[in-house]
């Protein structure tokens, strides 16, 4: 009697340790996979930011609205993070896509800020990958390694930066002085076949103000 007991014991133990295990394995990939869709599905996009229905120039005005009041400033002790807002549109191939998707590359460039050389505004511009973060609304930020770039003697050129996100930083008209505040006069998305750009009037028009970073 005791002996049958045990077993009918063991037997449930058995099948409690089995049911749990697969109740959790279960759980894992329902939510490993809906991570999965989250980042790769247009339609998993909030539909705020859903511009599919939108063509030709109500597209376009979408998307650099977009872009443009979503963006942010992140400063960190060493280094300085530009996001912007994201989106999913339908492109000229009639297929529903994501901003970074189509535009693979991103580029801003900025002009200092009360400081003329040789007839010239100093510019800066920061190129990056176009990344998408996790609830697909933002663009992911480029960041200036700030502290690295001071440190170096002022130069025209490209200083190319591998520390995490592959950063490319680009100077024109420097004097011997690096200039510590800059204005976003524009913004490039850049892809294999196709290219979207936001100049100065754009930025003035959804901001009403010039957007100032300061590398201090």
């Amino acid at each position: 009697m005791f002996a049958k007991e045990g077993v009918l014991k063991t037997t449930f133990l058995r099948l409690f340790v089995l049911c749990f295990f697969a109740i959790g394995g279960f759980s894992l990939v329902f939510f490993s996979t809906d991570r999965f869709q989250i980042a790769r599905d247009p339609a998993a996009i909030r539909q705020v930011y859903d511009f599919s229905h939108l063509r030709g120039s109500a597209l376009d005005v979408a998307m650099k609205e977009r872009l443009i009041a979503g963006i942010e400033v992140d400063r960190q002790t060493d280094r300085v993070g530009l996001g912007m807002g994201h989106f999913a549109f339908v492109n000229a191939s009639g297929e529903k896509t994501l901003g970074c998707r189509e535009f693979g590359k991103v580029a801003m460039r900025f002009e200092a800020e009360g400081m003329v050389v040789n007839g010239e505004r100093p510019a800066m511009e920061v190129e990056g990958a176009c990344e998408f973060s996790d609830d697909l609304a933002r663009v992911s930020p480029l960041y200036i390694p700030v502290a690295r770039i001071l440190g170096e003697k002022p130069a025209d050129g490209e200083f190319q930066f591998r520390d995490g996100k592959e950063i490319t930083v680009r100077f024109a008209n420097l004097s011997d002085e690096w200039p510590r505040k800059w204005v976003l006069v524009s913004v490039r998305m850049m892809g294999s076949r196709a290219h979207f750009n936001i100049d100065r009037n754009d930025l003035n028009k959804v901001l009403g103000h010039p957007f100032l970073v300061n590398l201090e």
